[in-house]
């Protein structure tokens, strides 16, 4: 098996996948990290649909980002048409939670976690859709296409 087809096989399961779920499901969503995994799923997004991502796509911007993220943020908002989402944990900034005066693994909760919660909560999602990458893991190779959280 060649690598070409190998990866063309996976496009082609990736798209049935994206188009499975966008049929089961009413009101999806999905999470853009604007990292390499979620950067593909875009791409593999606009291909299912013929060039339109039908859903929301939500950015956790915890506002430490670097300018190049957000100008490609941008740039990407405008040539996939997406319909973005930007979601900030207010209150927690508000509070002063940051780098600057908590530990690491707390700020990562307030600013990604407890962020997306609220925009679960907001938005009444039935699904998000997100990238499992197999091979990174042994427990990720058995996931199932669609699991409940």
């Amino acid at each position: 098996m060649t690598t070409r087809t190998h990866l063309d096989r996976l496009e082609n399961q990736s798209v049935f996948i994206f188009r499975e779920a966008y049929h089961a499901f009413k009101n999806i969503a999905m999470p853009w990290s604007m990292g390499k995994d979620s950067n593909v799923l875009i791409w593999l997004a606009s291909k299912a649909f013929f060039g339109r991502v039908p859903f929301p796509v939500l950015h956790i911007d915890t506002t430490y980002e670097f300018p190049e993220m957000l100008e490609f943020r941008e740039w990407a908002t405008a040539h996939y048409k997406l319909n973005l989402i930007v979601k900030i944990n207010e209150e927690a900034r508000g509070r002063g939670v940051g780098y600057e005066t908590h530990d690491p693994v707390t700020v990562t909760h307030e600013l990604k976690t407890v962020a997306l919660q609220q925009a679960m909560a907001q938005y009444k999602w039935d699904a998000l859709i997100t990238g499992i990458r197999r091979d990174e893991d042994p427990t990720r190779a058995k996931e199932r296409y669609f699991s409940r959280r």
